[in-house]
């Protein structure tokens, strides 16, 4: 699939963020325990998937720390060096719309990485990170909600469900942006076959100067079991 402007452009802001990214993020204590949840609820040992690892911190690392089998993806090189030299697992640079899972997974994490893409090729790749769970898998996702965007935006689709491209702030700049309504969210995943077995929204401050206050859901669901 060949790369558009925007994709260009998203592609060079992560890659030009990366440590100012992370410093502005890590320490953010409704993702820390939406991951701590995730681990929790995985065997020991288990296979684990983070779309979007950026440098790796946090997700990686606590998924890392905890002794799961971690595999990582970014688009943005630098992030992922940066990742590769500070973390255990295996990372790689690849793009969410293209990259195909190699193996099966007892969780995937989709943590504020599918923002920028729209709803058709996030619904296409998520689709992909499904048939990649194991039995009882988790699919983790992190998201700024929609509750908030006007009713008439243009942007919203049918269902006022998600709104695909609304422009939002993100480190002092509009950024074009897909998010579902909270409900929206656990619906989608509900509609993949999933339950929900975790979700929260709290409002995060990022420490950095450039950010707003950001409405952020974190929101955990799972395939079933294999039958006995």
């Amino acid at each position: 699939m060949a790369e558009t402007k925007q994709d260009v452009a998203e592609h060079e802001m992560w890659e030009d963020l990366n440590i100012e990214y992370e410093n502005a993020y890590q320490n953010n204590p409704y993702k820390k325990t939406c991951v701590a949840r995730a681990i929790e609820l995985l065997p020991a040992g288990s296979r684990v998937l983070d779309i979007g690892c950026g440098t790796g911190v946090p997700v990686s690392k606590m998924l890392a720390d905890a002794g799961l089998d971690v595999v990582g993806t970014d688009v943005a090189p630098k992030m992922v060096e940066l990742a590769k030299s500070r973390i255990k697992g295996t990372f790689e640079v690849a793009d969410t719309v293209e990259y195909e899972p190699r193996g099966r997974f007892g969780a995937v994490f989709i943590i504020y990485s599918h923002l920028g893409l729209s709803y058709s090729a996030f619904h296409s790749a998520v689709v992909r990170f499904v048939k990649a769970l194991q039995p009882g898998g988790l699919m983790v996702i992190g998201q700024s909600i929609a509750d908030d965007v006007p009713a008439n935006a243009p942007e919203w689709d049918s269902t006022k469900s998600y709104v695909d491209g609304f422009n939002l702030p993100f480190m002092g700049e509009p950024f074009a942006t897909l998010m579902f309504t909270r409900e929206g969210q656990k619906k989608y995943l509900r509609d993949l076959g999933m339950e929900i077995v975790y979700d929260t929204v709290d409002v995060f401050q990022p420490a950095s100067e450039k950010s707003d206050p950001e409405t952020q859901q974190y929101v955990i669901g799972q395939v079933p079991h294999a039958s006995k």
